[in-house]
């Protein structure tokens, strides 16, 4: 297993057709980012900013799918974001599901870093993806991934909370005794986002074990 760190920068976010959403963002004054789910040409993300960032803007945008505010205290707020790239091609979500996803992305004032892990070939095909779109992600390190001692460790924090949650309430039970609605219900997000957080995190564990 492999992986790359690679760096966009604000160009490509233009190329890509999102860079109105990034601005919003920025606005608002970004504290934290973390990647729910990923399909190749979009994301379910999670936000969270100093200030509200501009709704009315945020629901014209044509790159994004749904969002919903799940949080708000003095220190933050907090949206979760589904968005699609427009210019992106197709055959990216194809290389997103042979890959075991992307790690720790992070989003700054100048543009975003993120690693891809999964094979040579596969990490290799998704760059040459993102440069038939015009997009040249500028690739900072490559070497041996070597995974996290504890299994629950390849998760992202949402992930991880939403098998945790999909567990105790008896999601995993034979018979299920609880629907993904349930858990989204628990978790007061949209039954979609736990859908897709319960697949990432199941597809991350059973790659690194099989």
């Amino acid at each position: 297993m492999r992986e790359a760190h690679v760096s966009l920068t604000d160009p490509a976010f233009d190329r890509m057709g999102i860079a109105e959403l990034v601005s919003l963002s920025r606005d608002a004054g970004v504290l934290g980012f973390e990647e729910l789910a990923c399909h190749g040409t979009g994301a379910v993300v999670q936000v969270a900013v100093e200030t509200p960032i501009d709704e009315d803007r945020l629901s014209d945008l044509e790159c994004v799918d749904w969002w919903e505010r799940i949080a708000d205290s003095g220190d933050d707020h907090r949206y979760v974001i589904a968005f699609t790239a427009p210019e992106l091609p197709e055959g990216l979500a194809e290389r997103a599901d042979e890959l075991i996803g992307t790690c720790e992305p992070n989003v700054t004032d100048r543009g975003a870093t993120l690693s891809l892990v999964g094979s040579q070939e596969t990490i290799a095909a998704t760059i040459d993806e993102y440069e038939t779109a015009g997009i040249s992600p500028e690739l900072r390190k490559f070497g041996t991934y070597d995974g996290r001692d504890h299994p629950l460790a390849e998760l992202t924090d949402r992930q991880r909370e939403a098998v945790r949650t999909a567990y105790e309430m008896g999601y995993y039970e034979v018979p299920r005794t609880v629907t993904s609605e349930d858990v989204a219900a628990e978790l007061e997000v949209d039954s979609s986002t736990v859908a897709e957080l319960l697949q990432r995190a199941e597809r991350n564990l059973l790659g690194r074990h099989l």
